[in-house]
């Protein structure tokens, strides 16, 4: 803001300084003119009177002849710097506008706390029991989870999501789109980007590996009445900084499994069912990450 604020300064400054200055510089006296009256001394008075005539006649033609030049390369010169400014000027109010626009955006429910990143605890752990492990390729996979769900609110089809949600998962989220459908509401989400996303907690209880994952994502999120199209809740330029917390279970002892030498990522099945899906609020406690045993400790 403060660039071009000062860009468009500059730029008036060129515009009307640069008039002015060619202006006294086509008013200036030739160099070899004021010469000449500096060297004047009183021999030149014995000069006779035609004689200095002819010489004056002489210089002023010169002087006229050398001055039209002059003026006429200073206009030249005063049209150039001109158009100059004013380029300067217009590319300046263009970027103005522009970042204007740009800074509409307003974010929103910045994420009051980030959960622990343990990506290379909890892989370590899941490699030595699970050679197939991926990864890599397993937090690609929650990435296209939580695009696919996401889009499954604003779309109102609730059968995108019932491959990898667990039974009860799905009857909540469900049940959330019903409720949109019989008020004739859309979810808009948008312009979703997923910033980063890890692995947070492995929780094992005896009989299954809770895995919760880190998502942060960045998107619009508004509602929309069906029929006229207008915003109830939110706004189009707001832009929501968020994290979720996506938790996924399989059976304990389970390994990747690998179809034709490649480990199944897809959404269509997977050896994981999403459990959980919660936003963080002001109310999460980052306590417990890491590897985690039925008795709460850690590994």
């Amino acid at each position: 803001m403060k660039k071009n604020i000062f860009a468009i300064i500059l730029s008036m400054i060129l515009i009307f300084s640069l008039p002015i200055t060619m202006a006294v510089k086509a008013y200036e006296l030739p160099s070899y003119v004021s010469n000449s009256y500096e060297n004047y001394n009183q021999s030149t008075a014995d000069y006779n009177l035609s004689q200095v005539r002819r010489i004056r006649s002489r210089s002023h033609s010169h002087y006229r002849s050398h001055s039209s030049s002059s003026n006429s390369t200073n206009s030249i010169d005063l049209a150039i710097y001109c158009i100059a400014g004013l380029i300067v000027l217009v590319f300046t109010f263009i970027t103005f506008k522009i970042n204007k626009k740009k800074s509409t955006k307003v974010y929103k429910n910045i994420p009051p706390i980030f959960p622990h990143n343990a990506n290379m605890q909890i892989a370590k752990y899941i490699y030595k029991k699970d050679e197939n492990f991926n990864l890599e390729k397993f937090l690609n996979w929650v990435k296209n989870i939580f695009l696919t769900l996401e889009n499954a609110f604003s779309q109102r089809d609730w059968q995108k999501i019932f491959t990898f949600e667990s039974k009860e998962l799905f009857e909540e989220h469900n049940a959330q789109i019903q409720e949109l459908i019989s008020l004739g509401r859309v979810n808009i989400k948008d312009n979703i980007n997923i910033i980063d996303a890890y692995l947070h907690k492995l929780v094992i209880d005896g009989n299954s590996e809770n895995l919760t994952v880190s998502i942060r994502a960045t998107m619009n999120n508004y509602i929309v009445d069906e029929a006229s199209g207008s915003i109830i809740t939110g706004k189009k330029e707001e832009v929501f900084d968020t994290i979720y917390q996506m938790t996924f279970v399989r059976t304990n002892g389970i390994k990747t499994t690998i179809i034709n030498g490649e480990s199944i990522t897809k959404i269509e099945k997977s050896d994981w069912t999403l459990t959980k899906f919660e936003p963080v609020d002001n109310n999460f406690v980052d306590d417990i990450s890491g590897i985690v045993f039925n008795n709460n400790n850690k590994f």
